[in-house]
C-alpha cells in the first residue's frame, strides 16, 4: 500500500473512532486515549494527523457543515410539508453517518456556552426561514407566522435528538417524522376549528 493511501486510511480511522467518542461523551468528556483504543493504531499516529482534540472536533464539525450546505442549497419557498421531508432526511443522515451524529453533538455542546451557535445550523435554520404561509401545500394549514417554521423545524429535530435513547440515534428519522405528523395534524385541526 502506498504511503499516501495508508496515511489517508489512518486519518479516516481516527475520524470514525473520534465520531463514536464525541457522540457518546461530548467534547469535554471525550478522551483521546479511548479514540486510539478504538483503532489498532498508536497515539503517535493520532498526533501525526490531529495535534489536539479540538482538531478532531473541527474535522467532524466540518463534515456536518458540508451536509448542511448541501441541504441548504436546495430551492426555497418551502411549506411545512417540505420542511418535514428535509428534516426527516437530515435525521436519516444523523442515523447513518456517525460523523454527522458527532458533529451535531459537538454543536449542541457548544450551544451551552456560545449563544447563537445553533444558528450555525444553516439548514434547517436558513432554508426554513424562507418558508411562508403562502408556501403551504394544498390542504395544509399554516397557522405559524413567517419565520417560525425555522424554529419549529429546529425544535423538532433537536428535541428528538437530545431525547433519543441511544447515542447512535437509531430511530431518529422515524421519531422526527412522527413529531412532524403530530404538529401538522394539530395545525390542520386548529385551521379547521376557526376563530
Amino acid at each position: 500500500m502506498a504511503k499516501q493511501e495508508r496515511s489517508r486510511r489512518t486519518y479516516e480511522q481516527f475520524l470514525d473512532a473520534a465520531a463514536e467518542e464525541f457522540a457518546r461523551y461530548g467534547y469535554s468528556d471525550a478522551n483521546l486515549q479511548r479514540v486510539v483504543d478504538r483503532t489498532s493504531l498508536t497515539k503517535g499516529a493520532l498526533y501525526g494527523h490531529f495535534a489536539r482534540k479540538a482538531d478532531l472536533a473541527e474535522a467532524l464539525s466540518s463534515h456536518l457543515a458540508a451536509l448542511l450546505d448541501e441541504l441548504s442549497a436546495r430551492g426555497g419557498g418551502w411549506g411545512l410539508a417540505e420542511l418535514r421531508s428535509l428534516t426527516v432526511e437530515f435525521a436519516r443522515e444523523v442515523e447513518a453517518d456517525p460523523r454527522v451524529n458527532a458533529g451535531l453533538r459537538l454543536m449542541l455542546d457548544a450551544a451551552q456556552t456560545e449563544p447563537g451557535v445553533l444558528g450555525r445550523l444553516r439548514w434547517p435554520g436558513r432554508s426554513a426561514s424562507r418558508a411562508s404561509p403562502d408556501a403551504a401545500a394544498p390542504g395544509e394549514a399554516h397557522p405559524l407566522p413567517a419565520g417560525e417554521p425555522a424554529d419549529l423545524a429546529l425544535v423538532i429535530l433537536m428535541g428528538a435528538y437530545v431525547t433519543a435513547s441511544a447515542t447512535d440515534r437509531k430511530g431518529l428519522a422515524e421519531r422526527v417524522d412522527a413529531l412532524w405528523g403530530a404538529v401538522l395534524a394539530a395545525s390542520r385541526d386548529e385551521g379547521q376549528a376557526g376563530p
